[in-house]
């Protein structure tokens, strides 16, 4: 506001008593979904599949795709084909998705309708589905997941990609990323995955002391002399 004064002449230039303010570094918000977590939500997605179809399809390809959820409730006919969509406006410019089987499967049973061009298209507002937020709301009430965004559908998918080493360029194309900097705020790994990777190296390093000095897990450690750093 002060700097907005300024450039309007209201106050004098170099006035702002906020200048040397520095804003306070909050921690980020990172939520991504557990393998349990998906299971729960993918029972809830069948519960309601029959009563929103529409609404569960594209909650459901979020979830297998990664995408923003505009490219999903905006997808049209024309860019699908076969295993891939081929969006011709996503926030980075015309990109391609490669969908696994279970989303191709998904699209291949949506109803066609003639002179329709939107995949979710719902013929009672008699336009394309946009506003998921309020039954993701319900489901993930109903999933014990409360505060988890849709958007976090995506962190997720990109985190369980690195979890299975996925590289970091890997993960950025199926994202849509022009930049492999911006993967890295998606491709976070939880402490489950970090804790197995930190057993898996610590068992191989023993194995190969193994032969010079023992790191059994039985070995008793006795009192002995600090060693001060």
């Amino acid at each position: 506001m002060f700097n907005k004064a300024e450039q309007w002449g209201v106050r004098p230039e170099g006035s702002n008593p906020c200048l040397y303010i520095r804003k306070n570094k909050g921690r980020k918000c990172e939520r991504f979904l557990s393998d349990q977590e998906f299971r729960r939500i993918g029972e809830v997605l069948d519960r309601h599949g029959k009563t929103f179809p529409l609404h569960c399809a594209a909650i459901s390809l979020l979830i297998l795709t990664g995408c923003r959820k505009s490219e999903i409730t905006c997808l049209q006919w024309s860019e699908v084909r076969g295993r891939r969509l081929l969006l011709t406006d996503s926030k980075t410019g015309p990109r391609t998705v490669w969908l696994a089987e279970a989303a191709a499967t998904i699209l291949h049973a949506m109803p066609r309708r003639e002179k329709q061009r939107y995949v979710f298209w719902n013929p009672a507002t008699q336009r394309p589905i946009t506003d998921i937020g309020n039954l993701w709301s319900k489901l993930r009430d109903e999933a014990g997941l409360p505060g988890v965004r849709i958007h976090d559908l995506r962190h997720s998918f990109a985190s369980h990609a690195a979890a299975h080493s996925e590289t970091l360029p890997m993960i950025g194309k199926l994202l849509g990323h022009a930049d492999v900097r911006t993967t890295t705020r998606y491709a976070h790994l939880d402490d489950g995955h970090v804790i197995q990777a930190a057993q898996r190296i610590g068992d191989l390093i023993e194995q190969n002391m193994s032969g010079s000095y023992s790191l059994s897990r039985n070995t008793r450690y006795d009192s002995g002399p600090l060693l001060h750093d």
